[in-house]
């Protein structure tokens, strides 16, 4: 099937860069004389390839994508216009209702809307199917003809409707939504209304929904030359504008425009301010249209009472004590995907105006939740004894084992996080960005679409629990990561390759089958794969001229990364793992690039509690099937040091692979308890767990028992800036002895092992850990162990 007509985009993207001259902002400083793009990380020093240009190949992401491309096929998109029409004054066929759950006319009603329309938008742009392109156009052209007659209420122009729903009249002109336009304008002053489910008092994040609009209609733009969706959503600006300035003008109560203080007021309210990442449309449509006030709306968003002056000073402030929460109005957690996308928006403003503080924000709340409260999975946010019960929020810093026992790591927050590395690593090119948005993808991201069809239900996660024992449930019509699910299986091709600015350098960043038609460089690159079934990759190139190719060495990989071009191997000391391989030549049609990448199994302990612990396959974390013995709250509990051989290789006796599922999918067996782990991205509801508890009672070199115990460091763990109810922080946990002996591996002979033994059960002494007496016994069995831990030939 042809691709998109390049000429098109090609033509509009001059048009609108030329706004701006030649000499393009970005960041703090200038790249001259080169055209910024349209859309996210466009004025970047790395920018992104535009969809259309990228085709997934066969494999596991491609299947993802397939299951949601088939209900973005067959769901009734006239569901969407129900409320709109309602509002508009326009009819409805009959027997169609709106989509439900959030969807049914309560308070959020209309967010649906963007999330499908993105979806729409993003499918089409992969393989160019009509009935997607069709759907879209029709849709976009029933909100247009909505926001034009609401606006025409403004002239007296009613329509012909009885319905109360359509009586109102609007303050300003270019409102679109499926509810009256006073459900935002409330928010705001002189009434404040709060998070609630009165229609007619109460307010339920109404920016976050008019953002979701509006994303929706700018990617229909981005992805389909749509101009209905650019001239819909120019108006909804300028309407924003307006409502963030002047305000609720038209009632009683009015006092005059908007002020800071009002705006950070309005932030600070718990869901009712939740605004998604509003502020990142506003200045991709100052870029579009050369108007200021535009970036002026998105700066209007800045959450500067509680939170915007302690990111750019990188003070963490996500959780506070009770007797410490700055500002009016916020709670002592900060509600997670309320605040990640608020920091994208953060660094779309950057990119426009320069501003550092804005970049600076960003980072340093990244930083916060990454690694301090990221999960095994990629994900975050979750309950804690003795805080709210609200899985929603955030944990307290580097609280991992004591915020795993409720749902948590909700699936629109990872959706949002891995957009915020993206844009990151445009601006920093730090490969662990990359590392960590491969995590998430992977893992959280794949698993959220369940393996089985369905027309009628997106089949996609909220929650992904990580409780030992428990499943997740599949569906979520009209919730919020219902939505961002749509939006995140079908574009699994956004991040695979970047490129410089200035055309010189590609960035290959994930290893996923798939193809990059870079016209503008006269380069196909095509990249064969069954990663993350498997440990290897092909690039073929076809064209010719210099090209730098930046190839990532994920952190991930310790067993090796071996990279040939064109069959000649590349020395190893040139590949470091967390880190980008430069292949700079000049390149001809037939070149290939092959690398291997042996996946091994790493063992991640928990920040705050070392013998809580999940398995990890290369990027991809390992569930145990089935629920612990022990009943509810309890873990599986695994003793693997004793299997462990010179080269500390888990995958070649404690955790093997010992079959695959009909789809290729490992399947790995635990010694001495049998248990099953398989990859997190299988989509089903059976019962997982996704960390466990290491439990090593005695120092053992293979069969080998010293009859000492396998005693711990004090690290002070846990060491919590907010208390957990019941647990003493500072802590007296750390690594065993066994765990720090066994980081150090491989070794590359018995001796060395020896003398890693000698040297951490030394240190144990000096730190009164171990006697003398159980130092020398611990060092003589070492020293008896060769032949138990030599690797088998």
């Amino acid at each position: 099937m042809a691709w998109l007509d390049k000429d098109s985009f090609e033509l509009r993207r001059l048009l609108r860069a030329c706004t701006f001259g030649a000499a393009m902002l970005v960041g703090s400083g200038f790249i001259t004389g080169v055209l910024a793009d349209l859309g996210p990380g466009g004025t970047a020093p790395v920018r992104p390839f535009r969809l259309d240009q990228v085709r997934l190949g066969d494999g596991l992401l491609q299947e993802k994508r397939d299951l949601i491309k088939g209900f973005l096929r067959d769901y009734d998109a006239r569901k969407f216009m129900v409320l709109f029409n309602n509002q508009a004054g326009r009819p409805n066929p009959a027997g169609v209702d709106p989509p439900g759950g959030w969807e049914d006319g309560g308070l959020l009603s209309g967010h649906w809307t963007g999330h499908f329309l993105t979806a729409l938008s993003q499918g089409y742009a992969d393989q160019g199917e009509e009935v997607l392109k069709v759907k879209l156009d029709w849709m976009v052209n029933e909100l247009a003809e909505c926001q034009d007659a609401i606006t025409a209420r403004m002239d007296g122009q009613l329509s012909n409707s009885t319905s109360s729903s359509s009586s109102w009249i609007p303050t300003h002109p270019g409102y679109l939504g499926a509810l009256p336009e006073d459900t935002v304008l409330r928010l705001g002053p002189p009434r404040w209304a709060v998070y609630g489910s009165s229609l007619e008092n109460n307010t339920w994040a109404p920016w976050y929904t008019q953002h979701k609009i509006m994303r929706g209609l700018l990617d229909a733009y981005y992805n389909t030359n749509n101009t209905q969706a650019y001239d819909v959503v120019v108006r909804m600006a300028d309407w924003a504008y307006l409502a963030l300035t002047v305000g609720d003008k038209n009632h009683a109560g009015y006092t005059g425009n908007l002020t800071r203080d009002d705006l950070n007021y309005m932030w600070d309210l718990y869901i009712g301010g939740e605004f998604g990442g509003a502020n990142e449309v506003f200045p991709e449509i100052y870029q579009l249209t050369g108007d200021a006030k535009h970036l002026d709306t998105a700066k209007a968003f800045d959450n500067r009472e509680s939170l915007f002056s302690a990111a750019v000073e990188n003070r963490d402030i996500l959780v506070v004590p009770k007797d410490k929460i700055p500002g009016r109005r916020r709670p002592e957690r900060l509600h997670a995907n309320t605040h990640v996308p608020q920091f994208i928006g953060y660094l779309r403003v950057f990119e426009f105006s320069g501003e550092q503080e804005y970049f600076d924000a960003a980072k340093n709340f990244y930083g916060w939740v990454v690694p301090h409260r990221g999960f095994a999975n990629g994900g975050t946010s979750g309950n804690y004894p003795g805080s709210t019960s609200n899985v929603e929020l955030f944990q307290n810093r580097d609280n991992i084992a004591n915020a795993i026992a409720e749902d948590g790591s909700e699936t629109c927050t990872t959706y949002n996080l891995l957009k915020l590395a993206r844009n990151l690593f445009l601006h920093e090119h730090n490969a662990t960005y990359m590392d960590n948005y491969e995590r998430g993808l992977f893992n959280q991201i794949a698993a959220s679409r369940a393996d089985s069809e369905s027309a009628d239900d997106p089949l996609l996660t909220y929650f992904q629990p990580l409780t030992p024992g428990s499943s997740r449930d599949y569906g979520n019509t009209g919730t919020c990561c219902g939505g961002t699910g749509q939006e995140s299986h079908t574009k699994y091709q956004e991040t695979v390759y970047l490129r410089s600015a200035d055309d010189t350098t590609l960035y290959v960043n994930l290893f996923i089958p798939s193809t990059l038609n870079w016209q503008d460089r006269g380069f196909v690159i095509e990249q064969e794969t069954t990663f993350p079934r498997g440990d290897s990759t092909k690039l073929t190139v076809t064209g010719e001229g210099p090209l730098d190719i930046n190839l990532r060495v994920p952190a991930w990989a310790r067993k090796g990364f071996e990279v040939t071009v064109n069959g000649e191997a590349l020395p190893r000391d040139e590949v470091k793992p967390g880190t980008y391989l430069a292949l700079s030549r000049t390149w001809k049609s037939g070149d290939v690039i092959e690398a291997n990448m042996p996946f091994s199994i790493q063992i991640e302990r928990a920040l705050d509690r070392p013998d809580t612990q999940a398995i990890m396959w290369g990027p991809v974390l390992l569930q145990l099937l089935g629920s612990p013995t022990g009943g509810s709250g309890s873990f599986w509990e695994l003793s693997l040091y004793r299997y462990l051989k010179l080269d500390g290789n888990y995958s070649l006796a404690a955790i093997m692979q010992t079959g695959a599922t009909a789809s290729g999918d490992p399947l790995f067996t635990t010694a001495g308890t049998n248990l099953t782990a398989r990859p997190y991205y299988i989509g089903d509801s059976q019962a997982v767990s996704s960390y466990f508890r290491r439990v090593e009672p005695e120092v053992v070199f293979g069969s080998l028992d010293t009859g000492v115990a396998n005693l711990k460091r004090n690290d002070g763990l846990p060491n919590y800036d907010v208390p957990v109810a019941g647990i003493t922080s500072p802590g007296t946990d750390g690594p065993t002895f066994l765990d720090l002996v066994w980081d150090q591996a491989p070794f590359a002979t018995h001796d060395a092992f020896v003398d890693a033994v000698t040297s951490v059960a030394g240190a144990f002494v000096e730190a009164g850990v171990y006697s003398a007496d159980e130092r020398d016994t611990i060092v003589a069995k070492a020293g008896e162990a060769e032949e138990e831990l030599t690797p088998e030939a």
